[in-house]
C-alpha cells in the first residue's frame, strides 16, 4: 500500500514538473514569439463591454463599432506617443551627448576645488591627493564618455529595428481589429472544443485569469501612485522644479525592476554633491532610501492583497519569474499562482490541500 502511494506520489509530482516546464517554455519562448497578437486580443478584451453597451443602446452592428472606438483609440495613442517620444529621444540624446563636457568643464574643477581644499588643510597630503585627483579624473572622464557614446549609439541604434518593430505594429493593430470585431465568434469556435468539465475549467480559467489581470494592474497602479506622491513631496521639500513632470517620469521607471528609482535619484545625489549643494545630494540619498523601504515593504503587501496569495509568496514569485523571465516573469508568474489557488480552492483542480 505504501509502495502504491509513493508511486502515485512521485507520477503526481513528475505530471506538475511537466506541466511547470511546458508552462515555463510557453512563457519565455511561444508568448514573445505571438505578442502582437496577444496583444491584440487583450485590447479586444479591453473594449469589449463597451462595444457592447454601445452596439446595445444604438443598435449598430459590432464591426461598424469595434472599428470606429479602435480608430479613436490608435489615433489617441499614436498623438500620446509622438508627442512624449519624440520629446524624451531628444531630451536624452542631447543630456548624453552633453556629459562629457558637464564632467569637463563643471565636475572636474568641482573635484579640483575640493581638493585644493584638503591640500591647504593638509599639506602633507598634498602627492597623494594629486595622485588621486588625476587617476580619478582620468577614470571618471572615459567612463562619462563611454558610457555617453553607448547610450547615443543605442538611442541612434533603435532606427535600425523601426522595421522590425513596424512590421510587430501592423500585426499587432490588425489583431486588435479582428479579435475584437468577431471577439464572440472566436470565443465561441474555442468553446465548441471543449465539452462537460474541461469546457467549465477552460471558462474558469479565463474568467480567474482576467480577473487576476486586472486585480494585478490596479496594484500596480496604486504602487506608481505612492511612488509619484513621494517623489512630488521630496522634489517640492528640496526645491526641484517641474516637481510634479519628474515625480511622474521616475515612478513610472520605478516599476522596472532592473531600473529603479535608484537609476535615477542616487546619481542625482553623487553629483549634487560633488558640485558642492549638500542639501540636494542628502536628501535624494534619504529620498531614494525612504521610497526603497515603502517599496519594499508595500508592494508585497499590496500585490498579495490584491491577488489573494501571502505577501512571501509573492515575493518569493515575483523574485523567481524575474529571474528566469524577466520582467514578463515578475508580472506573469504570481498571477499563474492566482488562478492556480482560486481554482484549488474552489475545487476545480486538485493540487494542494
Amino acid at each position: 500500500m505504501n509502495i502504491e502511494k509513493q508511486k502515485a506520489f512521485l507520477l503526481h509530482v513528475v505530471y506538475i514538473v511537466f506541466i511547470l516546464g511546458l508552462g515555463y517554455i510557453a512563457i519565455k519562448y511561444i508568448l514573445p514569439l505571438l505578442m502582437p497578437f496577444v496583444i491584440g486580443l487583450f485590447i479586444a478584451i479591453l473594449f469589449r463591454k463597451i462595444i457592447d453597451y454601445i452596439e446595445k443602446k444604438i443598435r449598430i452592428r459590432r464591426s461598424f463599432v469595434s472599428v470606429f472606438i479602435l480608430i479613436i483609440f490608435y489615433g489617441l495613442l499614436a498623438f500620446i506617443i509622438s508627442v512624449i517620444g519624440a520629446k524624451a529621444f531628444t531630451f536624452l540624446k542631447d543630456l548624453f551627448s552633453q556629459l562629457p563636457d558637464l564632467y569637463r568643464y563643471t565636475i572636474e574643477p568641482a573635484l579640483e576645488k575640493t581638493a585644493d581644499n584638503i591640500m591647504e588643510q593638509f599639506p602633507d597630503i598634498r602627492p597623494y591627493v594629486e595622485d588621486f585627483l588625476l587617476n580619478i579624473n582620468d577614470t571618471i572622464f572615459s567612463f562619462v564618455k563611454t558610457a555617453s557614446a553607448n547610450v547615443i549609439s543605442r538611442i541612434t541604434g533603435l532606427a535600425g529595428r523601426v522595421p522590425s518593430l513596424i512590421i510587430k505594429l501592423i500585426f499587432t493593430i490588425v489583431s486588435s481589429f479582428f479579435f475584437t470585431i468577431d471577439y464572440y465568434k472566436i470565443s465561441d469556435f474555442l468553446m465548441r472544443q471543449f465539452n462537460g468539465i474541461r469546457k467549465e475549467m477552460v471558462i474558469r480559467l479565463k474568467d480567474k485569469g482576467i480577473g487576476t489581470i486586472g486585480k494585478f494592474i490596479r496594484a500596480y497602479s496604486a504602487i506608481i501612485t505612492i511612488t509619484f506622491a513621494e517623489l512630488s513631496v521630496g522634489f517640492l521639500i528640496l526645491g526641484i522644479p517641474n516637481p510634479f513632470l519628474f515625480g511622474a517620469m521616475i515612478a513610472i521607471i520605478d516599476i522596472l525592476p532592473i531600473l529603479g528609482t535608484g537609476a535615477v535619484l542616487l546619481p542625482w545625489a553623487i553629483i549634487a554633491l560633488i558640485l558642492g549643494n549638500t542639501k540636494t545630494g542628502i536628501g535624494m540619498f534619504i529620498l531614494y532610501l525612504i521610497i526603497t523601504a515603502v517599496r519594499q515593504t508595500v508592494e508585497p503587501r499590496i500585490v498579495g492583497g490584491q491577488i489573494g496569495l501571502h505577501p512571501i509568496i509573492t515575493l518569493i514569485l515575483m523574485y523567481v519569474g524575474a529571474r528566469l523571465m524577466g520582467v514578463l516573469g515578475l508580472l506573469l508568474l504570481p498571477v499563474i499562482a492566482t488562478i492556480i489557488k482560486t481554482l484549488n480552492d474552489e475545487g476545480t483542480i486538485h493540487l494542494f490541500k
